[in-house]
């Protein structure tokens, strides 16, 4: 991001906290003689100030309870500026319409002030619920080798950090393995970006290693596993006993080539940039069907036999409503799976298993996904 595009976003995130001061004022001065405007402002600035903090020290700890008040409070800032913003426009409309009297215009307010506490409570309720999607896929592979299933489990955004920490990864392990699994893909942004961000980076390391399957756990880089702090990122990973696969491959159970793939458009140093991986199809040949873990469904074009099965994540289905609306006219799959046609790989995008950015989700759902691979 260039310096003028963040200052831009600084200075749209500052007004946005002055908007809603302003209106919270407006309501609390139409119920009582609220005279106490500085505690107000204290109290929003310093929950700005943890915001900006979060966000701007991309590779220092500033601390769970900052980090945590921080990102939350970017979704109480996001809901309150949509509700607060709609009531304003609906209010204006209303009144070049009709007369309104000053009771009824408190009790619109009353109740946007009302909305925009229900909405982030059960956005950031339903941001820790974790639903299972389940699939079923088939492979082909070249020969008369029989049968065989493998049950596949997909997660991808874990944006490990402040908000999605040990305690959460914990969960997501537990009910992983819960599900008995041959072999689990982790399809990138295992990391928010900010290394130093986790509390306790050998708790994970030891969720990491209880990960329990029958081939073992291959990750694949995403966006956000980036920066500063990437070396940390890939040594935590590495010692966890997770097969990191970056622009390469290795055969698995005799039956599949799990596929791993840096980056597209890596937010920071992902030591080195993305290389072509057709040249090594090419050497391995198109006998055994191809596991490709590539964090962007946007590059899903790259890949062209029928044999492939491409899993990615990134888009988190839009996370928030309406933004699934702008990931779905953007993507040619931003969720669920896909095929062009039988000449065409499958795809199957994950809405992720944790959030990125405000920690709640609105009409979409946090997600492991299963997959069952029958290759023939």
């Amino acid at each position: 991001m260039n310096k003028l595009a963040f200052l831009i976003i600084m200075v749209l995130f500052l007004l946005g906290n002055f908007y809603i001061g302003r209106k919270f004022l407006f309501i609390l001065g139409r119920i009582s003689a609220f005279n106490y405007s500085f505690i107000l402002w204290g109290i929003i600035s310093l929950f700005a100030i943890a915001s900006i903090l979060t966000l701007l020290l991309f590779d220092v700890n500033v601390s769970g309870l900052v980090g945590k008040i921080g990102t939350y409070w970017l979704s109480f800032w996001f809901v309150s500026l949509v509700i607060f913003g709609l009531t304003d426009i609906i209010l204006k409309v209303t009144k070049k319409i009709m007369i309104l009297q000053t009771k009824t215009e408190l009790v619109i307010w009353l109740g946007s002030t009302a909305l925009i506490i229900i909405l982030f409570c059960y956005g950031s309720w339903q941001a820790q619920q974790i639903k299972t999607m389940n699939y079923q896929v088939t492979l082909n592979k070249a020969g008369n080798s029989g049968q065989k299933k493998i049950k596949a489990v997909l997660i991808s955004d874990v944006h490990l950090g402040y908000v999605n920490n040990l305690k959460k990864l914990k969960k997501i392990v537990t009910q992983i393995n819960q599900m008995n699994p041959d072999i689990v893909f982790i399809s990138g942004d295992l990391f928010d970006g900010n290394f130093n961000a986790l509390q306790d980076p050998e708790g994970i390391k030891q969720q990491f290693r209880r990960l329990s399957s029958t081939y073992g756990t291959y990750m694949c880089w995403g966006n956000h596993d980036a920066g500063e702090t990437f070396d940390q990122m890939k040594e935590l990973v590495e010692s966890g006993n997770i097969t990191l696969l970056e622009d390469e491959m290795t055969v698995v159970a005799d039956e599949i080539l799990v596929v791993g793939r840096k980056d597209s458009r890596p937010i920071g140093s992902q030591e080195g940039n993305r290389k072509s991986i057709q040249e090594q199809f090419t050497k391995v040949g198109n006998q055994l069907p191809k596991i490709i873990l590539d964090h962007q469904p946007s590059n899903i074009d790259e890949y062209e036999y029928a044999n492939e099965l491409i899993l990615s994540g990134h888009t988190h289905k839009g996370q928030i409503f309406p933004f699934n609306l702008v990931t779905k006219a953007y993507f040619t799959v931003d969720y669920g799976y896909y095929r062009k046609d039988k000449n065409s790989p499958q795809v199957i995008v994950s809405s992720g298993v944790c959030t990125w950015g405000p920690p709640m989700r609105l009409g979409t759902q946090s997600e492991i996904v299963q997959i069952d691979m029958t290759i023939e």
